[in-house]
């Protein structure tokens, strides 16, 4: 409908009977008003938005690794930009962010860009089908996500690592494997206790920041992504 709109008043504007009066001014206004109604297009809004996913996933996540907390909060960025403009978007903003912050931050997170692709894929999922509508869908949705990154996550951590990557979360697998747990059930427990609490505070923070976009901003974005499903009253 706005590109109707847009075209008309295009065609208006044109017009040299409509340029000799008034309405020509009228006509110019509008068209500027309807172009800037206009959808965005998503490759226009991945060049505008992945960026800002790679800086919110390295900013954070970079603070939490220099404080040694067990969370990783890395994965705000990817979320977000899923409930955006997709989950290829968001597994593109991840993955890149993990790239670059393997160079600049941390030389293991490369080989965790499958765990930032999983967090897209099962974001867009869940945000296909409205789960981020209300704070408990949301917290429903940081759990899952924690769980499945949990899996991804454990066999690099345990074949490649031996158990112990450096984050936070470290401690506590070096706890379990102290206390006389194997390797496997160590690195597994852990993932399983730190993963969905830090997933779950993640898409709360994500949900916030979705309900605080304007208005307008979310009106051009919504045929891209999943704002459209996840925007509407609680369900």
């Amino acid at each position: 409908m706005v590109q109707i709109l847009t075209r008309f008043f295009v065609s208006c504007r044109d017009s040299r009977w409509l340029q000799r009066h008034r309405f020509h001014r009228i006509i110019c206004f509008m068209t500027t008003v309807s172009a800037s109604l206009a959808p965005m297009s998503v490759k226009t809004a991945a060049l505008a938005l992945v960026p800002l996913g790679v800086l919110l996933n390295l900013g954070i996540g970079t603070i939490v690794h220099l404080l040694k907390l067990p969370l990783f909060v890395d994965a705000v960025g990817t979320i977000l930009i899923t409930l955006l403009i997709g989950w290829r978007w968001g597994a593109v903003t991840g993955v890149l962010s993990f790239l670059v912050g393997g160079l600049l931050v941390n030389p293991v997170l490369p080989w965790f860009s499958a765990t930032q692709a999983t967090i897209a894929i099962v974001a867009g999922i869940m945000a296909s089908k409205g789960w981020f509508r209300s704070l408990p869908r949301t917290i429903v949705v940081g759990i899952l996500i924690g769980i499945c990154a949990a899996i991804v996550s454990a066999p690099v951590i345990i074949w490649l690592f031996g158990g112990i990557t450096g984050s936070g979360s470290g401690f506590i697998t070096s706890f379990l494997l102290a206390s006389g747990k194997k390797i496997v059930e160590s690195v597994i427990l852990t993932g399983l206790s730190c993963e969905p609490i830090d997933k779950t505070l993640q898409c709360l923070l994500v949900f916030w920041l979705v309900k605080s976009l304007p208005e307008r901003f979310r009106t051009k974005l919504a045929p891209l992504g999943y704002l459209r499903q996840n925007t509407t009253a609680n369900a």
